[in-house]
């Protein structure tokens, strides 16, 4: 008897729950053979962000000031980090918006303490009131665990 070589990969599952990823499933005659689990150490969001009514312009001098030499950007997205956020990116669309950004939060801090710090005058906002941030996560097990960019919490 012929066997296709499609056939072999049929027992192989790859399962994905939420940050979790479970792979290869290999089950042969009702019974398990081997599994692995990986944890991921952080949760990727993209954030929606728009200006408040005639905010736009001093958001843009404080984001500029902050980020020339001396401005403290570094040191705040140093601070940033430890607590557990961290932004790959911020894409603005136009200067009066919207700015979308990627945000990587680490394992064990919940999307209410995630907007909490994005609405917070420690995230991108400044302090100023300037943004609405609409957070959405991203659920990478349905790429197979493939995130937007390198996980920098591991």
């Amino acid at each position: 008897m012929k066997v296709d070589r499609l056939e072999l990969l049929t027992p192989f599952f790859y399962l994905g729950i939420q940050n979790k990823l479970i792979f290869p499933l290999l089950i042969s005659s009702s019974f398990i053979i081997s599994t692995k689990t990986i944890f991921m150490a952080s949760t990727f969001y993209i954030v929606h962000h728009e200006f408040k009514a005639g905010k736009a312009e001093k958001w843009w001098e404080t984001a500029y000031a902050a980020m020339s030499p001396g401005g403290g950007w570094d040191d705040a997205v140093a601070a940033n980090k430890e607590k557990g956020f961290f932004n790959h990116s911020a894409n603005a669309v136009t200067k009066t918006g919207p700015v979308y950004c990627f945000w990587e939060v680490k394992e064990g801090i919940s999307a209410e303490d995630f907007q909490e710090f994005i609405d917070g005058p420690y995230g991108p906002g400044f302090g100023q009131d300037a943004l609405m941030n609409i957070c959405k996560p991203i659920d990478t097990s349905l790429m197979n665990g493939q995130t937007p960019y390198p996980p920098v919490f591991s």
